[in-house]
């Protein structure tokens, strides 16, 4: 079973910087993680589950019932600590008014029972005319409680503004020693990408931009220099958004090769920035991530980001070489891995999975990150080790099985 322990808030008060975020909540019971007795940080990903589409939809009788599933297998095998939901975790444009808390609840049950923490974010399909991303997050914040009775979510909101300007999923999660409850040793961060329609049940239908706002970035790059400032250091960290930044589309069309980087790539990369027309199509892409992808790579210490969306994707790449059509054009070596689909609801029919993160607390200093695909069946697919020689390394050519 799961080792991470939770912290008190007590814990997090001498941290000043997120004294702010803790107060937006009213003093929320819990305040971080630790790694686990066995010094590493196991970590889950969920992504693209698509809950509440009708059977009729895609032909897949008992799709959510499916999808319980998947999550319930894939916790089986590999009993995290932590679990990421990054994502359309509903189909809520096929969901009426009030009903997607109903659905949320059916995604928590498995890690109810588990009395597994988690953090989400919130994908394009999970905003709609009916459905509210804050209602949703408020819900999972409040109510969705362990069999202990202790709250689970971390789930929160740290940044001012309207949700169809700045989301409803942007905070951090600390992540503390094994051994020392108050040593702050890797930060967590999530970023709502945003998309979707805005939610007015009586109103018109209106979209919602699809990437991460300026006003976010402002907001990450502040706090993250104010922990800098405090321990002396830059403290490593992961980040986790829905849709993907542009670079990921140029890496794909200009280079990606399927040993160094193993995994599905059969689609399209769809990504932050794209602006499309009223029926999703002739999209142009306007720079609107640029500041997003720029904060991104001149963050110190940031191991990895991983990004949904893109059902027929999995893999990491290595940003380090220059690439056409975006800015910064170099990434300075910044990582970014995309989840496996892991829903029945949605489209494609790969055999649906979740994405594995490990850390090792004494290997922080080294920027070192394993992950790999677990799949339903059990099987991995796509392992690699995000460290140095990462990007020249060679690895085995994944299975692309499917399953109905």
């Amino acid at each position: 079973m799961s080792a991470t322990r939770y912290i008190w808030l007590l814990s997090l008060l001498t941290i000043t910087v997120s004294a702010s975020v803790i107060q937006s909540r009213n003093n929320p019971q819990y305040a971080g993680i630790q790694f686990a007795p066995d010094r590493k940080l196991s970590v889950t990903v969920f992504s693209d589950l698509h809950f509440g589409e009708p059977d009729s939809l895609r032909g897949r009788p008992y799709a959510d019932l499916k999808t319980v599933g998947v999550i319930n297998s894939v916790l089986d095998n590999e009993q995290p600590d932590f679990v990421v939901l990054n994502g359309d975790l509903v189909s809520c444009e096929w969901v009426g008014p009030g009903n997607a808390n109903t659905l949320i609840d059916q995604i928590m049950a498995p890690l109810v029972s588990r009395n597994l923490p988690f953090g989400a974010t919130f994908g394009n399909h999970d905003a709609s005319k009916t459905c509210s991303t804050r209602d949703m997050s408020e819900h999972m914040w409040w109510d969705v409680k362990g069999r202990n009775g202790k709250k689970l979510s971390f789930t929160a909101q740290s940044v001012a503004g309207e949700v169809d300007q700045v989301g409803w999923s942007n905070y951090f999660v600390p992540v503390y020693s094994s051994d020392n409850a108050s040593e702050l040793k890797m930060l967590m961060w999530f970023f709502d990408s945003k998309g979707g329609r805005k939610y007015q049940p009586t109103g018109d239908d209106i979209g919602v931009p699809n990437w991460v706002d300026k006003k976010v970035v402002e907001w990450f790059r502040n706090t993250n220099n104010a922990f800098t400032q405090q321990y002396g250091r830059a403290i490593p960290s992961m980040a986790f958004v829905h849709i993907p930044i542009r670079a990921t589309r140029s890496f794909q069309q200009n280079g990606r090769d399927r040993k160094t980087s193993p995994g599905l790539n059969e689609e399209n990369i769809g990504h932050q920035g794209d602006v499309c027309d009223s029926t999703g199509n002739n999209c142009k892409y306007g720079g609107a991530d640029i500041p997003f992808m720029t904060a991104l790579v001149e963050t110190e210490g940031l191991m990895a980001v991983f990004s949904g969306h893109d059902h027929g994707v999995d893999w990491c790449m290595k940003w380090a070489k220059d690439l056409p059509d975006t800015s910064p054009k170099n990434g300075n070596g910044l990582n970014i891995c995309f989840n496996r689909h892991s829903g029945y609801g949605g489209y494609t029919d790969w055999t649906r999975g979740a994405r594995q993160i490990v850390v090792k607390e004494d290997m922080l200093d080294a920027r070192g990150v394993d992950t790999w695909i677990r799949m339903e069946n059990g099987k991995i697919s796509g392992q690699v080790s995000l460290n140095a020689t990462f990007g020249t390394d060679q690895y085995p050519v994944v299975d692309k099985s499917k399953t109905s």
